[in-house]
């Protein structure tokens, strides 16, 4: 999850100790964080991912989950060695790429530190426009769900019929963490 429980309450401002919101806020920092990844198309987890590409007419080739940390080994029909890292997960190789259909496998660790996730030996990572985001969204999803505008006098409102944007705030902070392929 893209936000701690810990996080969501100081910034609600619940106090640490009432805990009788936990699971709510649980259930929307996951409906939130999950959104936000399906947006962005990438995981931001820390972990080892194995990515299946397909080799084009290109001298890069771009994996989903970055940071890259540390590439175990890329595969077309032997093992690659003659590629470089440079940063934002893109790989060069001087040669280009074999051209197939998911003819590459790409195996790395990736991804930021989740603020659940941090510890002292590995603090987190993860950018602050990213949880900032997350919070706005599980906040305007647990107060008006699917409410475009609302009007008191006579009672009327305004459902969104765009279930698959985030709201303008969410999206524009997350602009910068879509992926490239998209």
């Amino acid at each position: 999850m893209l936000v701690s429980l810990e996080r969501a309450k100081k910034v609600m401002q619940i106090p640490s100790e009432d805990t009788s919101m936990d699971e709510t806020l649980l259930l929307l920092i996951a409906a939130a964080s999950q959104a936000i990844e399906n947006h962005c198309k990438r995981s931001f987890r820390k972990k080892v991912y194995v990515e299946t590409l397909s080799g084009h007419d290109s001298l890069y080739l771009n994996l989903r989950n970055y940071p890259i940390h540390h590439i175990e080994e890329v595969r077309a029909e032997t093992v690659l060695a003659d590629y470089k890292e440079i940063g934002d997960g893109r790989l060069y190789r001087e040669k280009g790429w074999p051209i197939g259909e998911h003819n590459i496998t790409v195996t790395y660790s990736g991804g930021y530190v989740l603020p659940s996730e941090a510890t002292k030996a590995e603090p987190r990572t993860l950018p602050e426009g990213i949880e900032l985001a997350c919070l706005l969204y599980m906040q305007m999803i647990g107060r008006n769900p699917g409410v475009k505008s609302e009007r008191v006098g006579d009672i009327s409102v305004t459902y969104n019929d765009d279930s698959q944007a985030l709201p303008a705030p969410v999206a524009a902070l997350l602009t910068p963490y879509v992926g490239r392929w998209v």
